[in-house]
C-alpha cells in the first residue's frame, strides 16, 4: 500500500471518528434539560431523600426533562425560608414549617406528602421512672437544637400533659443521639431526649436501652411535605406532575429493590453518613417506614388532612414562643393532592 493510500485511509478513519464523536455528543445535548433545584432539611445526604437519589440514579428525571439538584439546609426553618425567598424552586420540610411560612405571609403549596408519620420521638432511658410526659414535672429534656424539629413536637407534648415549658420542663442541648447526650443522661442534666428518630438509633448502640414517652396523638402528626411557592404551582403544574411522577418512580425503586438501593446509599449518594454508620441497616428499615402511606391513602404521596389538622390545633397551644402558631391556616388553601393525581395518571412504576 502506498503512503498516499495509507493516509487517505487513515484520514477516512478520523474524519468517521469525528463524525461519531459529534453525533454523539449531539444526542447527549439534544434534549434540554430544564433546571429545577430544590433544598431539603437535611443537613446533607441522608438515606432520607433516597427516592430523589435513585430517580437520579435511575434516569427517570432526565427522562421528564429535568435537571434535578437537591441542596442541604440547617433545618426546616431554614429550608422553608430559602423556597419563601425563591432562592430554590421546591422545597422538602416539615409540615409545621410549611404551615409557620404561610401564615408570616409567604404563600405556598404542599403538593405531596413525602414521610408519612413524624420522624420525631421523645425518648427516657428504659430503667426511668418516668412512664409519659405527665411525669416530666420538674425535669430536663434534652434537644439536638433549640431550633431544631423536635421542638414544635416536643412542645406540643408537654402543653397536651397539662405541663408548662420553664416552670415545669425545660428543654436544654444536648447532642444529636452522640457520646454527649449519653453523658448528659448519666450525669443527670436531662431525664428524656427529644430528637430524629434516626438519632435515636444511635443511643443503644452506646449502651444506652430506651423507651418512647411521646403521647398518641403526638406520634400522629405527619412528617416532611414537598412544597412549591404559589406562584410556581400557579404557572406550571404539568412541570410538576412530572417531577412527582419521577419521585415516584425513584421512591418504588428503592421500596421494591431495598438492598440495591442500599448499597448505593452506602457506596455513592449517602456514603457519608451511611458507610462508617453502626445503625446504617437499621437506619435503612426505619426510612423506609416513612415511605409507607396509611392504608386510607390510595395514591402514595397524597395527603392526610386530618393529621395536618390536628397538627395545626397543638401548635396553637401553650403562651408565648411554645406556641408554634399564632392561629390557623387555610389548609385547603395550602394542601392539594391534584399534581399528585395527575403524577399518577398512566404512571408505570418500576
Amino acid at each position: 500500500m502506498t503512503g498516499a493510500n495509507i493516509l487517505a485511509k487513515a484520514g477516512a478513519a478520523a474524519l468517521s471518528t469525528s463524525l461519531l464523536a459529534l453525533l454523539t455528543a449531539g444526542a447527549a445535548f439534544g434534549q434540554d434539560l430544564t433546571p429545577f433545584n430544590g433544598v431539603t432539611a437535611q443537613g446533607g445526604p441522608t438515606a432520607q431523600m433516597f427516592p430523589i437519589f435513585m430517580a437520579q440514579e435511575m434516569g427517570y428525571y432526565e427522562d421528564e426533562g429535568l435537571d434535578v439538584t437537591l441542596n442541604y439546609s440547617k433545618g426546616s426553618s431554614d429550608a422553608a425560608r430559602q423556597l419563601a425567598a425563591g432562592n430554590v424552586d421546591w422545597g422538602i420540610f416539615s409540615s409545621a414549617a410549611t404551615m409557620q411560612t404561610v401564615q408570616r405571609g409567604f404563600p405556598l403549596k404542599a403538593i405531596m406528602q413525602v414521610y408519612y408519620p413524624d420522624t420525631f420521638d421523645i425518648v427516657v432511658p428504659e430503667e426511668s421512672e418516668v412512664q409519659s410526659m405527665a411525669d416530666m414535672a420538674g425535669l430536663t429534656i434534652g434537644l439536638s437544637d433549640l431550633a431544631g424539629g423536635e421542638v414544635p413536637m416536643t412542645r406540643a407534648s408537654i402543653v397536651s400533659s397539662g405541663l408548662v415549658e420553664g416552670s415545669d420542663v425545660r428543654l436544654v442541648v444536648a447532642g444529636e443521639g452522640d457520646p454527649t447526650t449519653v453523658r448528659s443522661f448519666e450525669e443527670g442534666r436531662i431525664q428524656a431526649y427529644a430528637g430524629a428518630k434516626r438519632d435515636l438509633l444511635l443511643l443503644p448502640a452506646q449502651g444506652l436501652a430506651i423507651r418512647s414517652i411521646t403521647p398518641d396523638v403526638i406520634a400522629q402528626f405527619p412528617g416532611d411535605a414537598l412544597a412549591v411557592r404559589l406562584e410556581t404551582y400557579e404557572a406550571d403544574p404539568e412541570l410538576l406532575a412530572k417531577f412527582v411522577r419521577a419521585t415516584l418512580k425513584g421512591w418504588s425503586y428503592g421500596m421494591t429493590n431495598p438492598d440495591e438501593a442500599f448499597e448505593l446509599l452506602k457506596t455513592e449518594y449517602a456514603s457519608a453518613s451511611l458507610g462508617d454508620n453502626p445503625v446504617a441497616a437499621e437506619f435503612w428499615a426505619l426510612v423506609q417506614t416513612y415511605y409507607t402511606a396509611p392504608e386510607a391513602v390510595e395514591l402514595h404521596g397524597e395527603f392526610v388532612p386530618e393529621a395536618w389538622e390536628i397538627y395545626m390545633e397543638y401548635l396553637q397551644l401553650g403562651e408565648g414562643e411554645q406556641k408554634a402558631l399564632a392561629g390557623p391556616v387555610d389548609l385547603s388553601e395550602v394542601l392539594t393532592d391534584d399534581i399528585v393525581e395527575a403524577a399518577w395518571d398512566g404512571l408505570e412504576l418500576p
